[in-house]
C-alpha cells in the first residue's frame, strides 16, 4: 500500500505545473489571468485546516498591494458547491476573505495545475509560472508581499 501512494505522489508531481512552465491559454482565459499582472493563485478547500490559517492572511496581503499591478485569485476545490460557499461566506463575514475566488467542483482548473498538496499557491506573470508554494507558511502574508517585489 505504502508503494502505491508513493507512487500517485510521484506521477502527480510529474504533471503539476512548476516554476517556468506556461499555463494553457484556455487555462489563462478561464480564471482570468492575462496581461502584465502578477497573479498569486491560491488552491484551497474547507476541509483543509492550513488553508483555513492562511486565507485571512492571504486577505490581508490582499490590503498591501498595488492591484494594478497584482491579483490574488482563490480557487476553492470543494467538490461540495453548497458546502465550499458556505466556507467563503462565514470568512467573509468575518472580514478574513477579500479577494475574487473561482469554484472549481468539478477539478477543471486543480486537475490542469495539478498541485502536490494543499494548500498550493502559484505566482504567474505573463501565463508563465514563475514560483509555487506547497504546504503551510506561518507567514504567507509577508512571503507573498517579499515575493511579489522579487517577481514584478
Amino acid at each position: 500500500m505504502k508503494h502505491i501512494i508513493m507512487s500517485m505522489l510521484l506521477i502527480g508531481s510529474v504533471y503539476a505545473y512548476e516554476k517556468g512552465d506556461i499555463i494553457s491559454d484556455n487555462m489563462a482565459a478561464h480564471i482570468g489571468c492575462n496581461g502584465e499582472k502578477v497573479y498569486v493563485v491560491d488552491f484551497f478547500a474547507s476541509w483543509c485546516g492550513s488553508c483555513k490559517k492562511e486565507l485571512p492572511l492571504i486577505s490581508k496581503a490582499n490590503k498591501n498591494i498595488d492591484k494594478s499591478q497584482v491579483e490574488i485569485i482563490g480557487i476553492d476545490v470543494d467538490k461540495n458547491i453548497q458546502k465550499g460557499l458556505a466556507f467563503q461566506e462565514s470568512l467573509k463575514a468575518d472580514g478574513k476573505l477579500n479577494f475574487r475566488i473561482i469554484n472549481d467542483p468539478q477539478n477543471l482548473i486543480i486537475s490542469e495545475f495539478a498541485p502536490i498538496g494543499m494548500p498550493t499557491l502559484y505566482y504567474i506573470k505573463n501565463k508563465t509560472v514563475v514560483g509555487v508554494i506547497t504546504g503551510a507558511v506561518d507567514d504567507i502574508d509577508e512571503q507573498i508581499l517579499q515575493d511579489i517585489k522579487k517577481v514584478k
